[in-house]
């Protein structure tokens, strides 16, 4: 098949084509292993290069992305964007369209696919009602609209497909297909060694995380249990990566280090140091639907976890409750880190990988384009 990728380029805290990040970067690369032709056009929100831009990866899994900048004005970028997509479609010619990211990737892949008469996947690896952009005038509907009227829907947590089914009667299969892990990255290393790699001190107690540092997942009360924490035990220090949120105060002091944006690679080196990893969420609109991607990493590189009880985590750590704390419960976590520092619990997880998701979403994707060629679809507006 010939599939052509509809995507926004920054999601996650990271770029998809500079850092080769995410669900979006990988499966479309797993999906050329597998035999197809993929080509991927790039909404940017931030100034970055336009064009073509090949990605051979390390493995030769070539897709031929094109990134086109939104730019401050808006409306000329989405200008420059819409004829770039018709250009593509007229010298691609794709089978299928895969649209992604956000609601006007959805929005627009449904669209164009009409109007080529050629069936559309939509993933939602969110729940896009928690996003600003569906918070615009007419923006909801819209999409609403749009993932009803897709071919197929792909949806990253089961929460969020029970959901879609419920709220939005999407005509189209809906299957959930989780978020992976790049397996030769995240697996179990020695701790000394990555906490020397790091400069973090190698006979302390520490817990921390690497991600999203914001409010809306909840990451103060991180902050003020690890102080509470560490007052009383000076052994315990917390560790921290990522992108901090505006307004998001850091806690200051010898036993906190904050590690600033890592590199993707640089992520299993730290998570390897943890005694604890830690995975803050709200109940949220956010948090009920998401799959944090850290959990399936964490649990590779063999370390205790400790979750906030909401959404998927309740599924994924159905036989231990222990690792879970209640959202937003300062006191709760603060028991919960404290058990899993002194009486860790360890099981054997092996999250999927993305080879492994891509062939499920292949299975899609060609279910959906035989029923398209012979005509099984109802067209619905």
């Amino acid at each position: 098949m010939r599939i052509l990728v509809l995507s926004k380029r920054q999601y996650m805290n990271k770029d998809l084509i500079d850092d080769r990040y995410g669900r979006f970067y990988e499966l479309p690369r797993e999906l050329v292993s597998l035999g197809h032709e993929v080509a991927g056009l790039c909404l940017s929100y931030r100034r970055r290069a336009e064009g073509h831009l090949i990605d051979s990866g390390i493995d030769n899994c070539k897709v031929d992305w094109c990134s086109i900048n939104l730019g401050s004005l808006i409306v000329p970028g989405l200008i420059r964007y819409f004829r770039r997509l018709d250009g593509i479609c007229n010298e691609f010619k794709p089978d299928l369209i895969y649209a992604c990211a956000d609601a006007l990737q959805v929005i627009h892949g449904v669209r164009v696919a009409r109007k080529l008469d050629i069936p559309c996947v939509v993933d939602l690896y969110d729940n896009f009602e928690s996003f600003n952009l569906t918070k615009l005038p007419g923006i909801l509907p819209l999409f609403k609209r749009a993932v009803r009227r897709a071919d197929g829907v792909v949806c990253v947590s089961s929460n969020l497909h029970e959901y879609i089914e419920q709220n939005y009667y999407p005509r189209g299969q809906v299957v959930t297909i989780s978020n992976g892990i790049p397996s030769k990255l995240f697996h179990p290393m020695d701790r000394k060694e990555c906490r020397l790699n790091l400069g973090l001190p190698v006979d302390a107690k520490l817990i921390g995380t690497a991600g999203a540092l914001s409010s809306s997942r909840g990451i103060e009360i991180l902050f003020k249990v690890a102080m509470d924490l560490i007052a009383d035990d000076s052994s315990i220090h917390l560790v921290v990566a990522g992108l901090l949120d505006r307004g998001v105060k850091l806690p200051e002091g010898a036993n906190i280090h904050y590690l600033g944006e890592l590199d993707y690679e640089q992520v299993p080196m730290l998570l390897n140091a943890l005694d604890v990893g830690i995975i803050c969420n709200r109940d949220s609109s956010f948090g009920r639907y998401c799959f944090p991607q850290k959990a399936h990493e964490m649990l590779a590189c063999g370390i205790s976890v400790v979750a906030a009880d909401v959404g998927t985590m309740a599924e994924l750590f159905i036989e231990h409750s222990e690792c879970l704390y209640a959202p937003e419960n300062q006191y709760d976590l603060s028991k919960t880190i404290r058990n899993q520092l002194f009486c860790p619990t360890r099981f054997r997880h092996r999250g999927p990988t993305w080879a492994e998701l891509a062939k499920d979403m292949e299975n899609l994707l060609r279910e959906m384009n035989n029923k398209f060629d012979l005509n099984l679809f109802v067209k619905v507006d």
